[in-house]
């Protein structure tokens, strides 16, 4: 079984955007569908591979099943700007947003040790996978995971 969140799911957390809009969670995450949340750093190389991977395959993914992704970056406050950089350079195809307190690590099982790390929620938000670290690949478990929990699985 796995650790649930200290916190009840949509966790009403601060995020920021990379326009420096402030919004919460519950904003965020507000509906029914499977919902997965990978954590990253701008100083982190593997964050990137894995991020690159979802981009390269989320629009494909989007077509096979129902769910929402963000990305989390829980840089310290002086990367900021950094995290800015990457996002408008990335564009990647989903939501990025800054966790300014770095308020997840407090909740999530595991504390957010070792990025990169991916949480997937079902639609009652129930956290049903973790992964943490990443190599080539690892997207397609992820995938397999989104499909059994928004009904598409085998």
């Amino acid at each position: 079984m796995i650790e649930q969140p200290t916190v009840a799911y949509p966790f009403d957390l601060a995020l920021t955007t990379p326009d420096s809009t402030e919004v919460s969670t519950r904003h965020v995450l507000a509906g029914d569908q499977p919902t997965v949340i990978a954590f990253w750093l701008t100083t982190c190389v593997p964050c990137f591979a894995e991020l690159g991977a979802y981009a390269q395959n989320f629009a494909n993914w989007q077509q096979q099943a129902d769910f929402r992704l963000i990305a989390v970056s829980i840089d310290f406050p002086e990367r900021f700007h950094k995290f800015q950089q990457v996002a408008r350079e990335k564009q990647w195809p989903f939501p990025v947003y800054w966790d300014r307190t770095r308020a997840f690590k407090e909740i999530l099982p595991g504390t957010l040790n070792g990025l990169p790390q991916v949480f997937l929620f079902d639609k009652k938000g129930k956290l049903v996978w973790h992964h943490r670290k990443y190599m080539a690949g690892d997207e397609a478990e992820l995938f397999e995971e989104i499909k059994k929990v928004a009904g598409k699985g085998q």
